[in-house]
């Protein structure tokens, strides 16, 4: 090689040339058209993992990746280097002797002789690997930012400036019945209802001319469109995303709906006036308090009845109420009850206050514990019921009882000092009447009679006067018709009157004083007697009334109750029969009363007077119990 014309020594361009790619970090190959590697720079070294001493004679493709070697066949064959005029660029992972990989963007060059055959390849390959690191720490983060929307139970839909939908999340599906491509590229008004869906598009261009907005970075409640025409009622945020490099921005709304939860509120509002309406016209004052005494609600019934408004009471504790005010023993033992409550224990007790007009009130108070789920009492109930009335009628009756028990004593006396004369004075009259004439002796009858009928009045009235005795045992409902039947018999039998039992299967015990209600039954059959003319008939029969009570009945087929005397004809000394005292059914309905149970008449189904006795079946304590007509 000799010298350039120009002085130039084409050697020492050659070593320039030779340093050049040495200190190049990018790596530099040279392979002849069959991919053997004839040429390596030091950058090599690093690259294929060996001395490019070694690399030299290899080739190519024992350094490329085996995924990517068929790839990168392809593409030298699609370029055709013997005849391609232009360089390729192609990537892929390159594979060092030692196994460590890179990407590598390469570009590769041909090499031609002075007549343009293809020499060599010269091949430039820079290290991308960084490059596609990123681009995976990118492609990972779009991942998760996707997966994190499509992943958000509420709708997302991002929308570019002029309103058209750039992506809807996964949720729009269940929410708004769109699938999200059905929603990506349409105008975000196909959502709104009327007037909004008009008005949209110039909602935009207003702030995009002006940057005033009464929405962004807020949340408002609007109704949506679902994709079958239904409203939906939504909470939506909208806030702007400014993306770096893009001129535009976005805008980023989620939706929550809130259909069930605005339903839900409405169906409280409405049971809460439920409530309200219920608890404001309770006959009896009722409230509500936190376990530590506060008044939380309270009714009308109570703030009338004491004159007060509702702002005056609640949130103060209860102690320190109108209510409680001018009774000063009242509100230590009201707290002390509060106490208790708290604890889960029922109180009750009388207590004393005044009302608006300053009249004094007796109540019934309560304080019931209410608990929750676990049973912890979390609210205390207090209740007041007024009771002035009640004592003032128990007082009446107390005293009312006792003058009757006056009467009873005045009368046993009364009918022991004239029974013995009436006696006597019958006995004579009979003597007198056996002497004298006919019509002298009919008129004495008749005087005899009627001190007959007087002694009768006397006997019957006191037994009506006196209290009752109840002597309660176990008795079966069909024994207690027997016994009255088998008593009554012989008077209907002589009357010709026929009697029919019926009692239904399997009745349980009634406890009950069987000689009194005999006594009513007999009553009740000798009404029967007395008011039905002869072959007529009389039926007496027992059955289960529901659970808690069992019916005894006595009818007949004759010509029943008389309409004028039916409110009356349990009152004492009401009859219209000639000679009736009219005590037997007054008598009658204060043995079953007494029992516990009702009498009640009517019409029956033979056409005639009905009378039912109806008893409960479980024992209760009643206000003549342990009482008995006293001999």
């Amino acid at each position: 090689m000799t010298r350039g014309s120009d002085g130039d020594d084409p050697w020492q361009r050659a070593e320039i040339f030779r340093s050049f790619v040495d200190q190049n970090d990018d790596l530099m190959l040279v392979v002849d058209p069959a991919g053997i590697v004839v040429y390596v720079n030091l950058a090599g070294e690093r690259y294929l993992g060996v001395a490019r001493e070694e690399s030299l004679g290899r080739s190519l493709f024992d350094f490329v990746h085996p995924d990517d070697r068929e790839r990168l066949r392809s593409a030298f064959e699609r370029w055709g280097p013997g005849d391609a005029q232009s360089s390729l660029t192609c990537e892929n992972r390159l594979r060092s002797w030692g196994g460590a990989e890179r990407h590598v963007l390469w570009t590769v060059t041909p090499c031609r002789r002075a007549d343009g055959s293809l020499r060599s390849l010269a091949l430039c390959g820079r290290d991308v690997d960084a490059f596609w690191r990123l681009e995976g720490e990118r492609e990972r983060l779009a991942v998760r930012h996707r997966a994190l929307l499509a992943g958000m139970l509420d709708p997302v839909v991002i929308i570019d400036p002029i309103g058209a939908i750039q992506y809807a999340n996964d949720s729009v599906t269940s929410v708004f019945g769109y699938a999200p491509g059905e929603l990506v590229g349409q105008n975000v008004r196909v959502l709104m209802p009327e007037p909004h869906r008009g008005a949209h598009d110039g909602y935009l261009e207003r702030y995009r001319r002006t940057g005033q907005t009464g929405i962004l970075n807020r949340t408002r409640e609007f109704q949506v469109v679902h994709r079958n025409g239904s409203l939906l009622v939504c909470e939506l945020s909208v806030s702007r995303v400014d993306v770096p490099g893009d001129g535009a921005p976005l805008f980023i709304g989620s939706f929550r709906d809130v259909s069930a939860r605005k339903r839900a509120e409405q169906e409280l509002a409405r049971s809460e006036q439920r409530f309200r309406a219920i608890f404001d016209q309770e006959f009896q004052f009722v409230g509500l308090l936190s376990v530590d005494g506060t008044l939380i609600e309270i009714n009308r019934t109570a703030l009338e009845a004491a004159g007060l408004a509702r702002a005056d009471v609640v949130g103060r504790p209860f102690w320190e109420t109108a209510w409680w005010a001018d009774a000063p023993e009242g509100a230590p033992r009201l707290r002390q009850a509060i106490r208790a409550a708290a604890g889960g224990e029922f109180v009750r007790f009388d207590a004393r206050m005044r009302n608006a007009s300053g009249a004094e009130v007796e109540l019934d108070f309560s304080l019931k514990p209410i608990r929750d789920e676990r049973g912890e009492v979390v609210l205390l109930l207090p209740e007041g019921r007024d009771i002035t009335a009640l004592h003032e009628a128990q007082r009446r009756e107390t005293a009312m009882l006792r003058a009757l028990a006056t009467i009873g004593e005045s009368a046993s006396l009364l009918a022991h000092e004239i029974k013995n004369p009436i006696t006597g004075i019958h006995l004579a009259l009979r003597a007198v009447a056996d002497r004298l004439g006919e019509e002298h002796q009919a008129l004495l009858n008749d005087l005899a009679e009627r001190l007959q009928k007087l002694e009768r009045t006397m006997r019957r009235t006191l037994s009506f006067a006196r209290p009752l005795e109840l002597r309660r045992a176990p008795a079966s409902a069909r024994a207690l018709l027997e016994d009255a039947a088998r008593a009554a018999r012989p008077e209907l039998e002589r009357a010709g009157i026929a009697l029919e039992l019926a009692c239904e299967e399997g009745l349980p015990e009634l406890e009950l004083d069987a000689a009194l209600l005999e006594e009513a039954l007999g009553n009740l059959l000798k009404n029967a007697l007395e008011a039905l003319p002869r072959g007529g008939r009389v039926r007496l029969s027992a059955a289960r009334e529901g659970a808690r009570a069992l019916g005894l009945v006595v009818e007949d087929d004759g010509p029943g109750i008389s309409p004028s005397l039916a409110p009356e004809l349990f009152k004492p000394f009401v009859t219209d029969k000639s000679g009736g005292t009219g005590l037997g059914l007054a008598l009658c309905k204060r043995i079953v009363e007494e029992h516990g149970g009702t009498i009640e008449a009517g019409r029956g189904a033979l056409g005639g007077a009905r009378f039912a006795l109806h008893l409960p079946l479980s024992r209760r304590r009643t206000r003549g119990a342990g009482l008995r007509p006293r001999a």
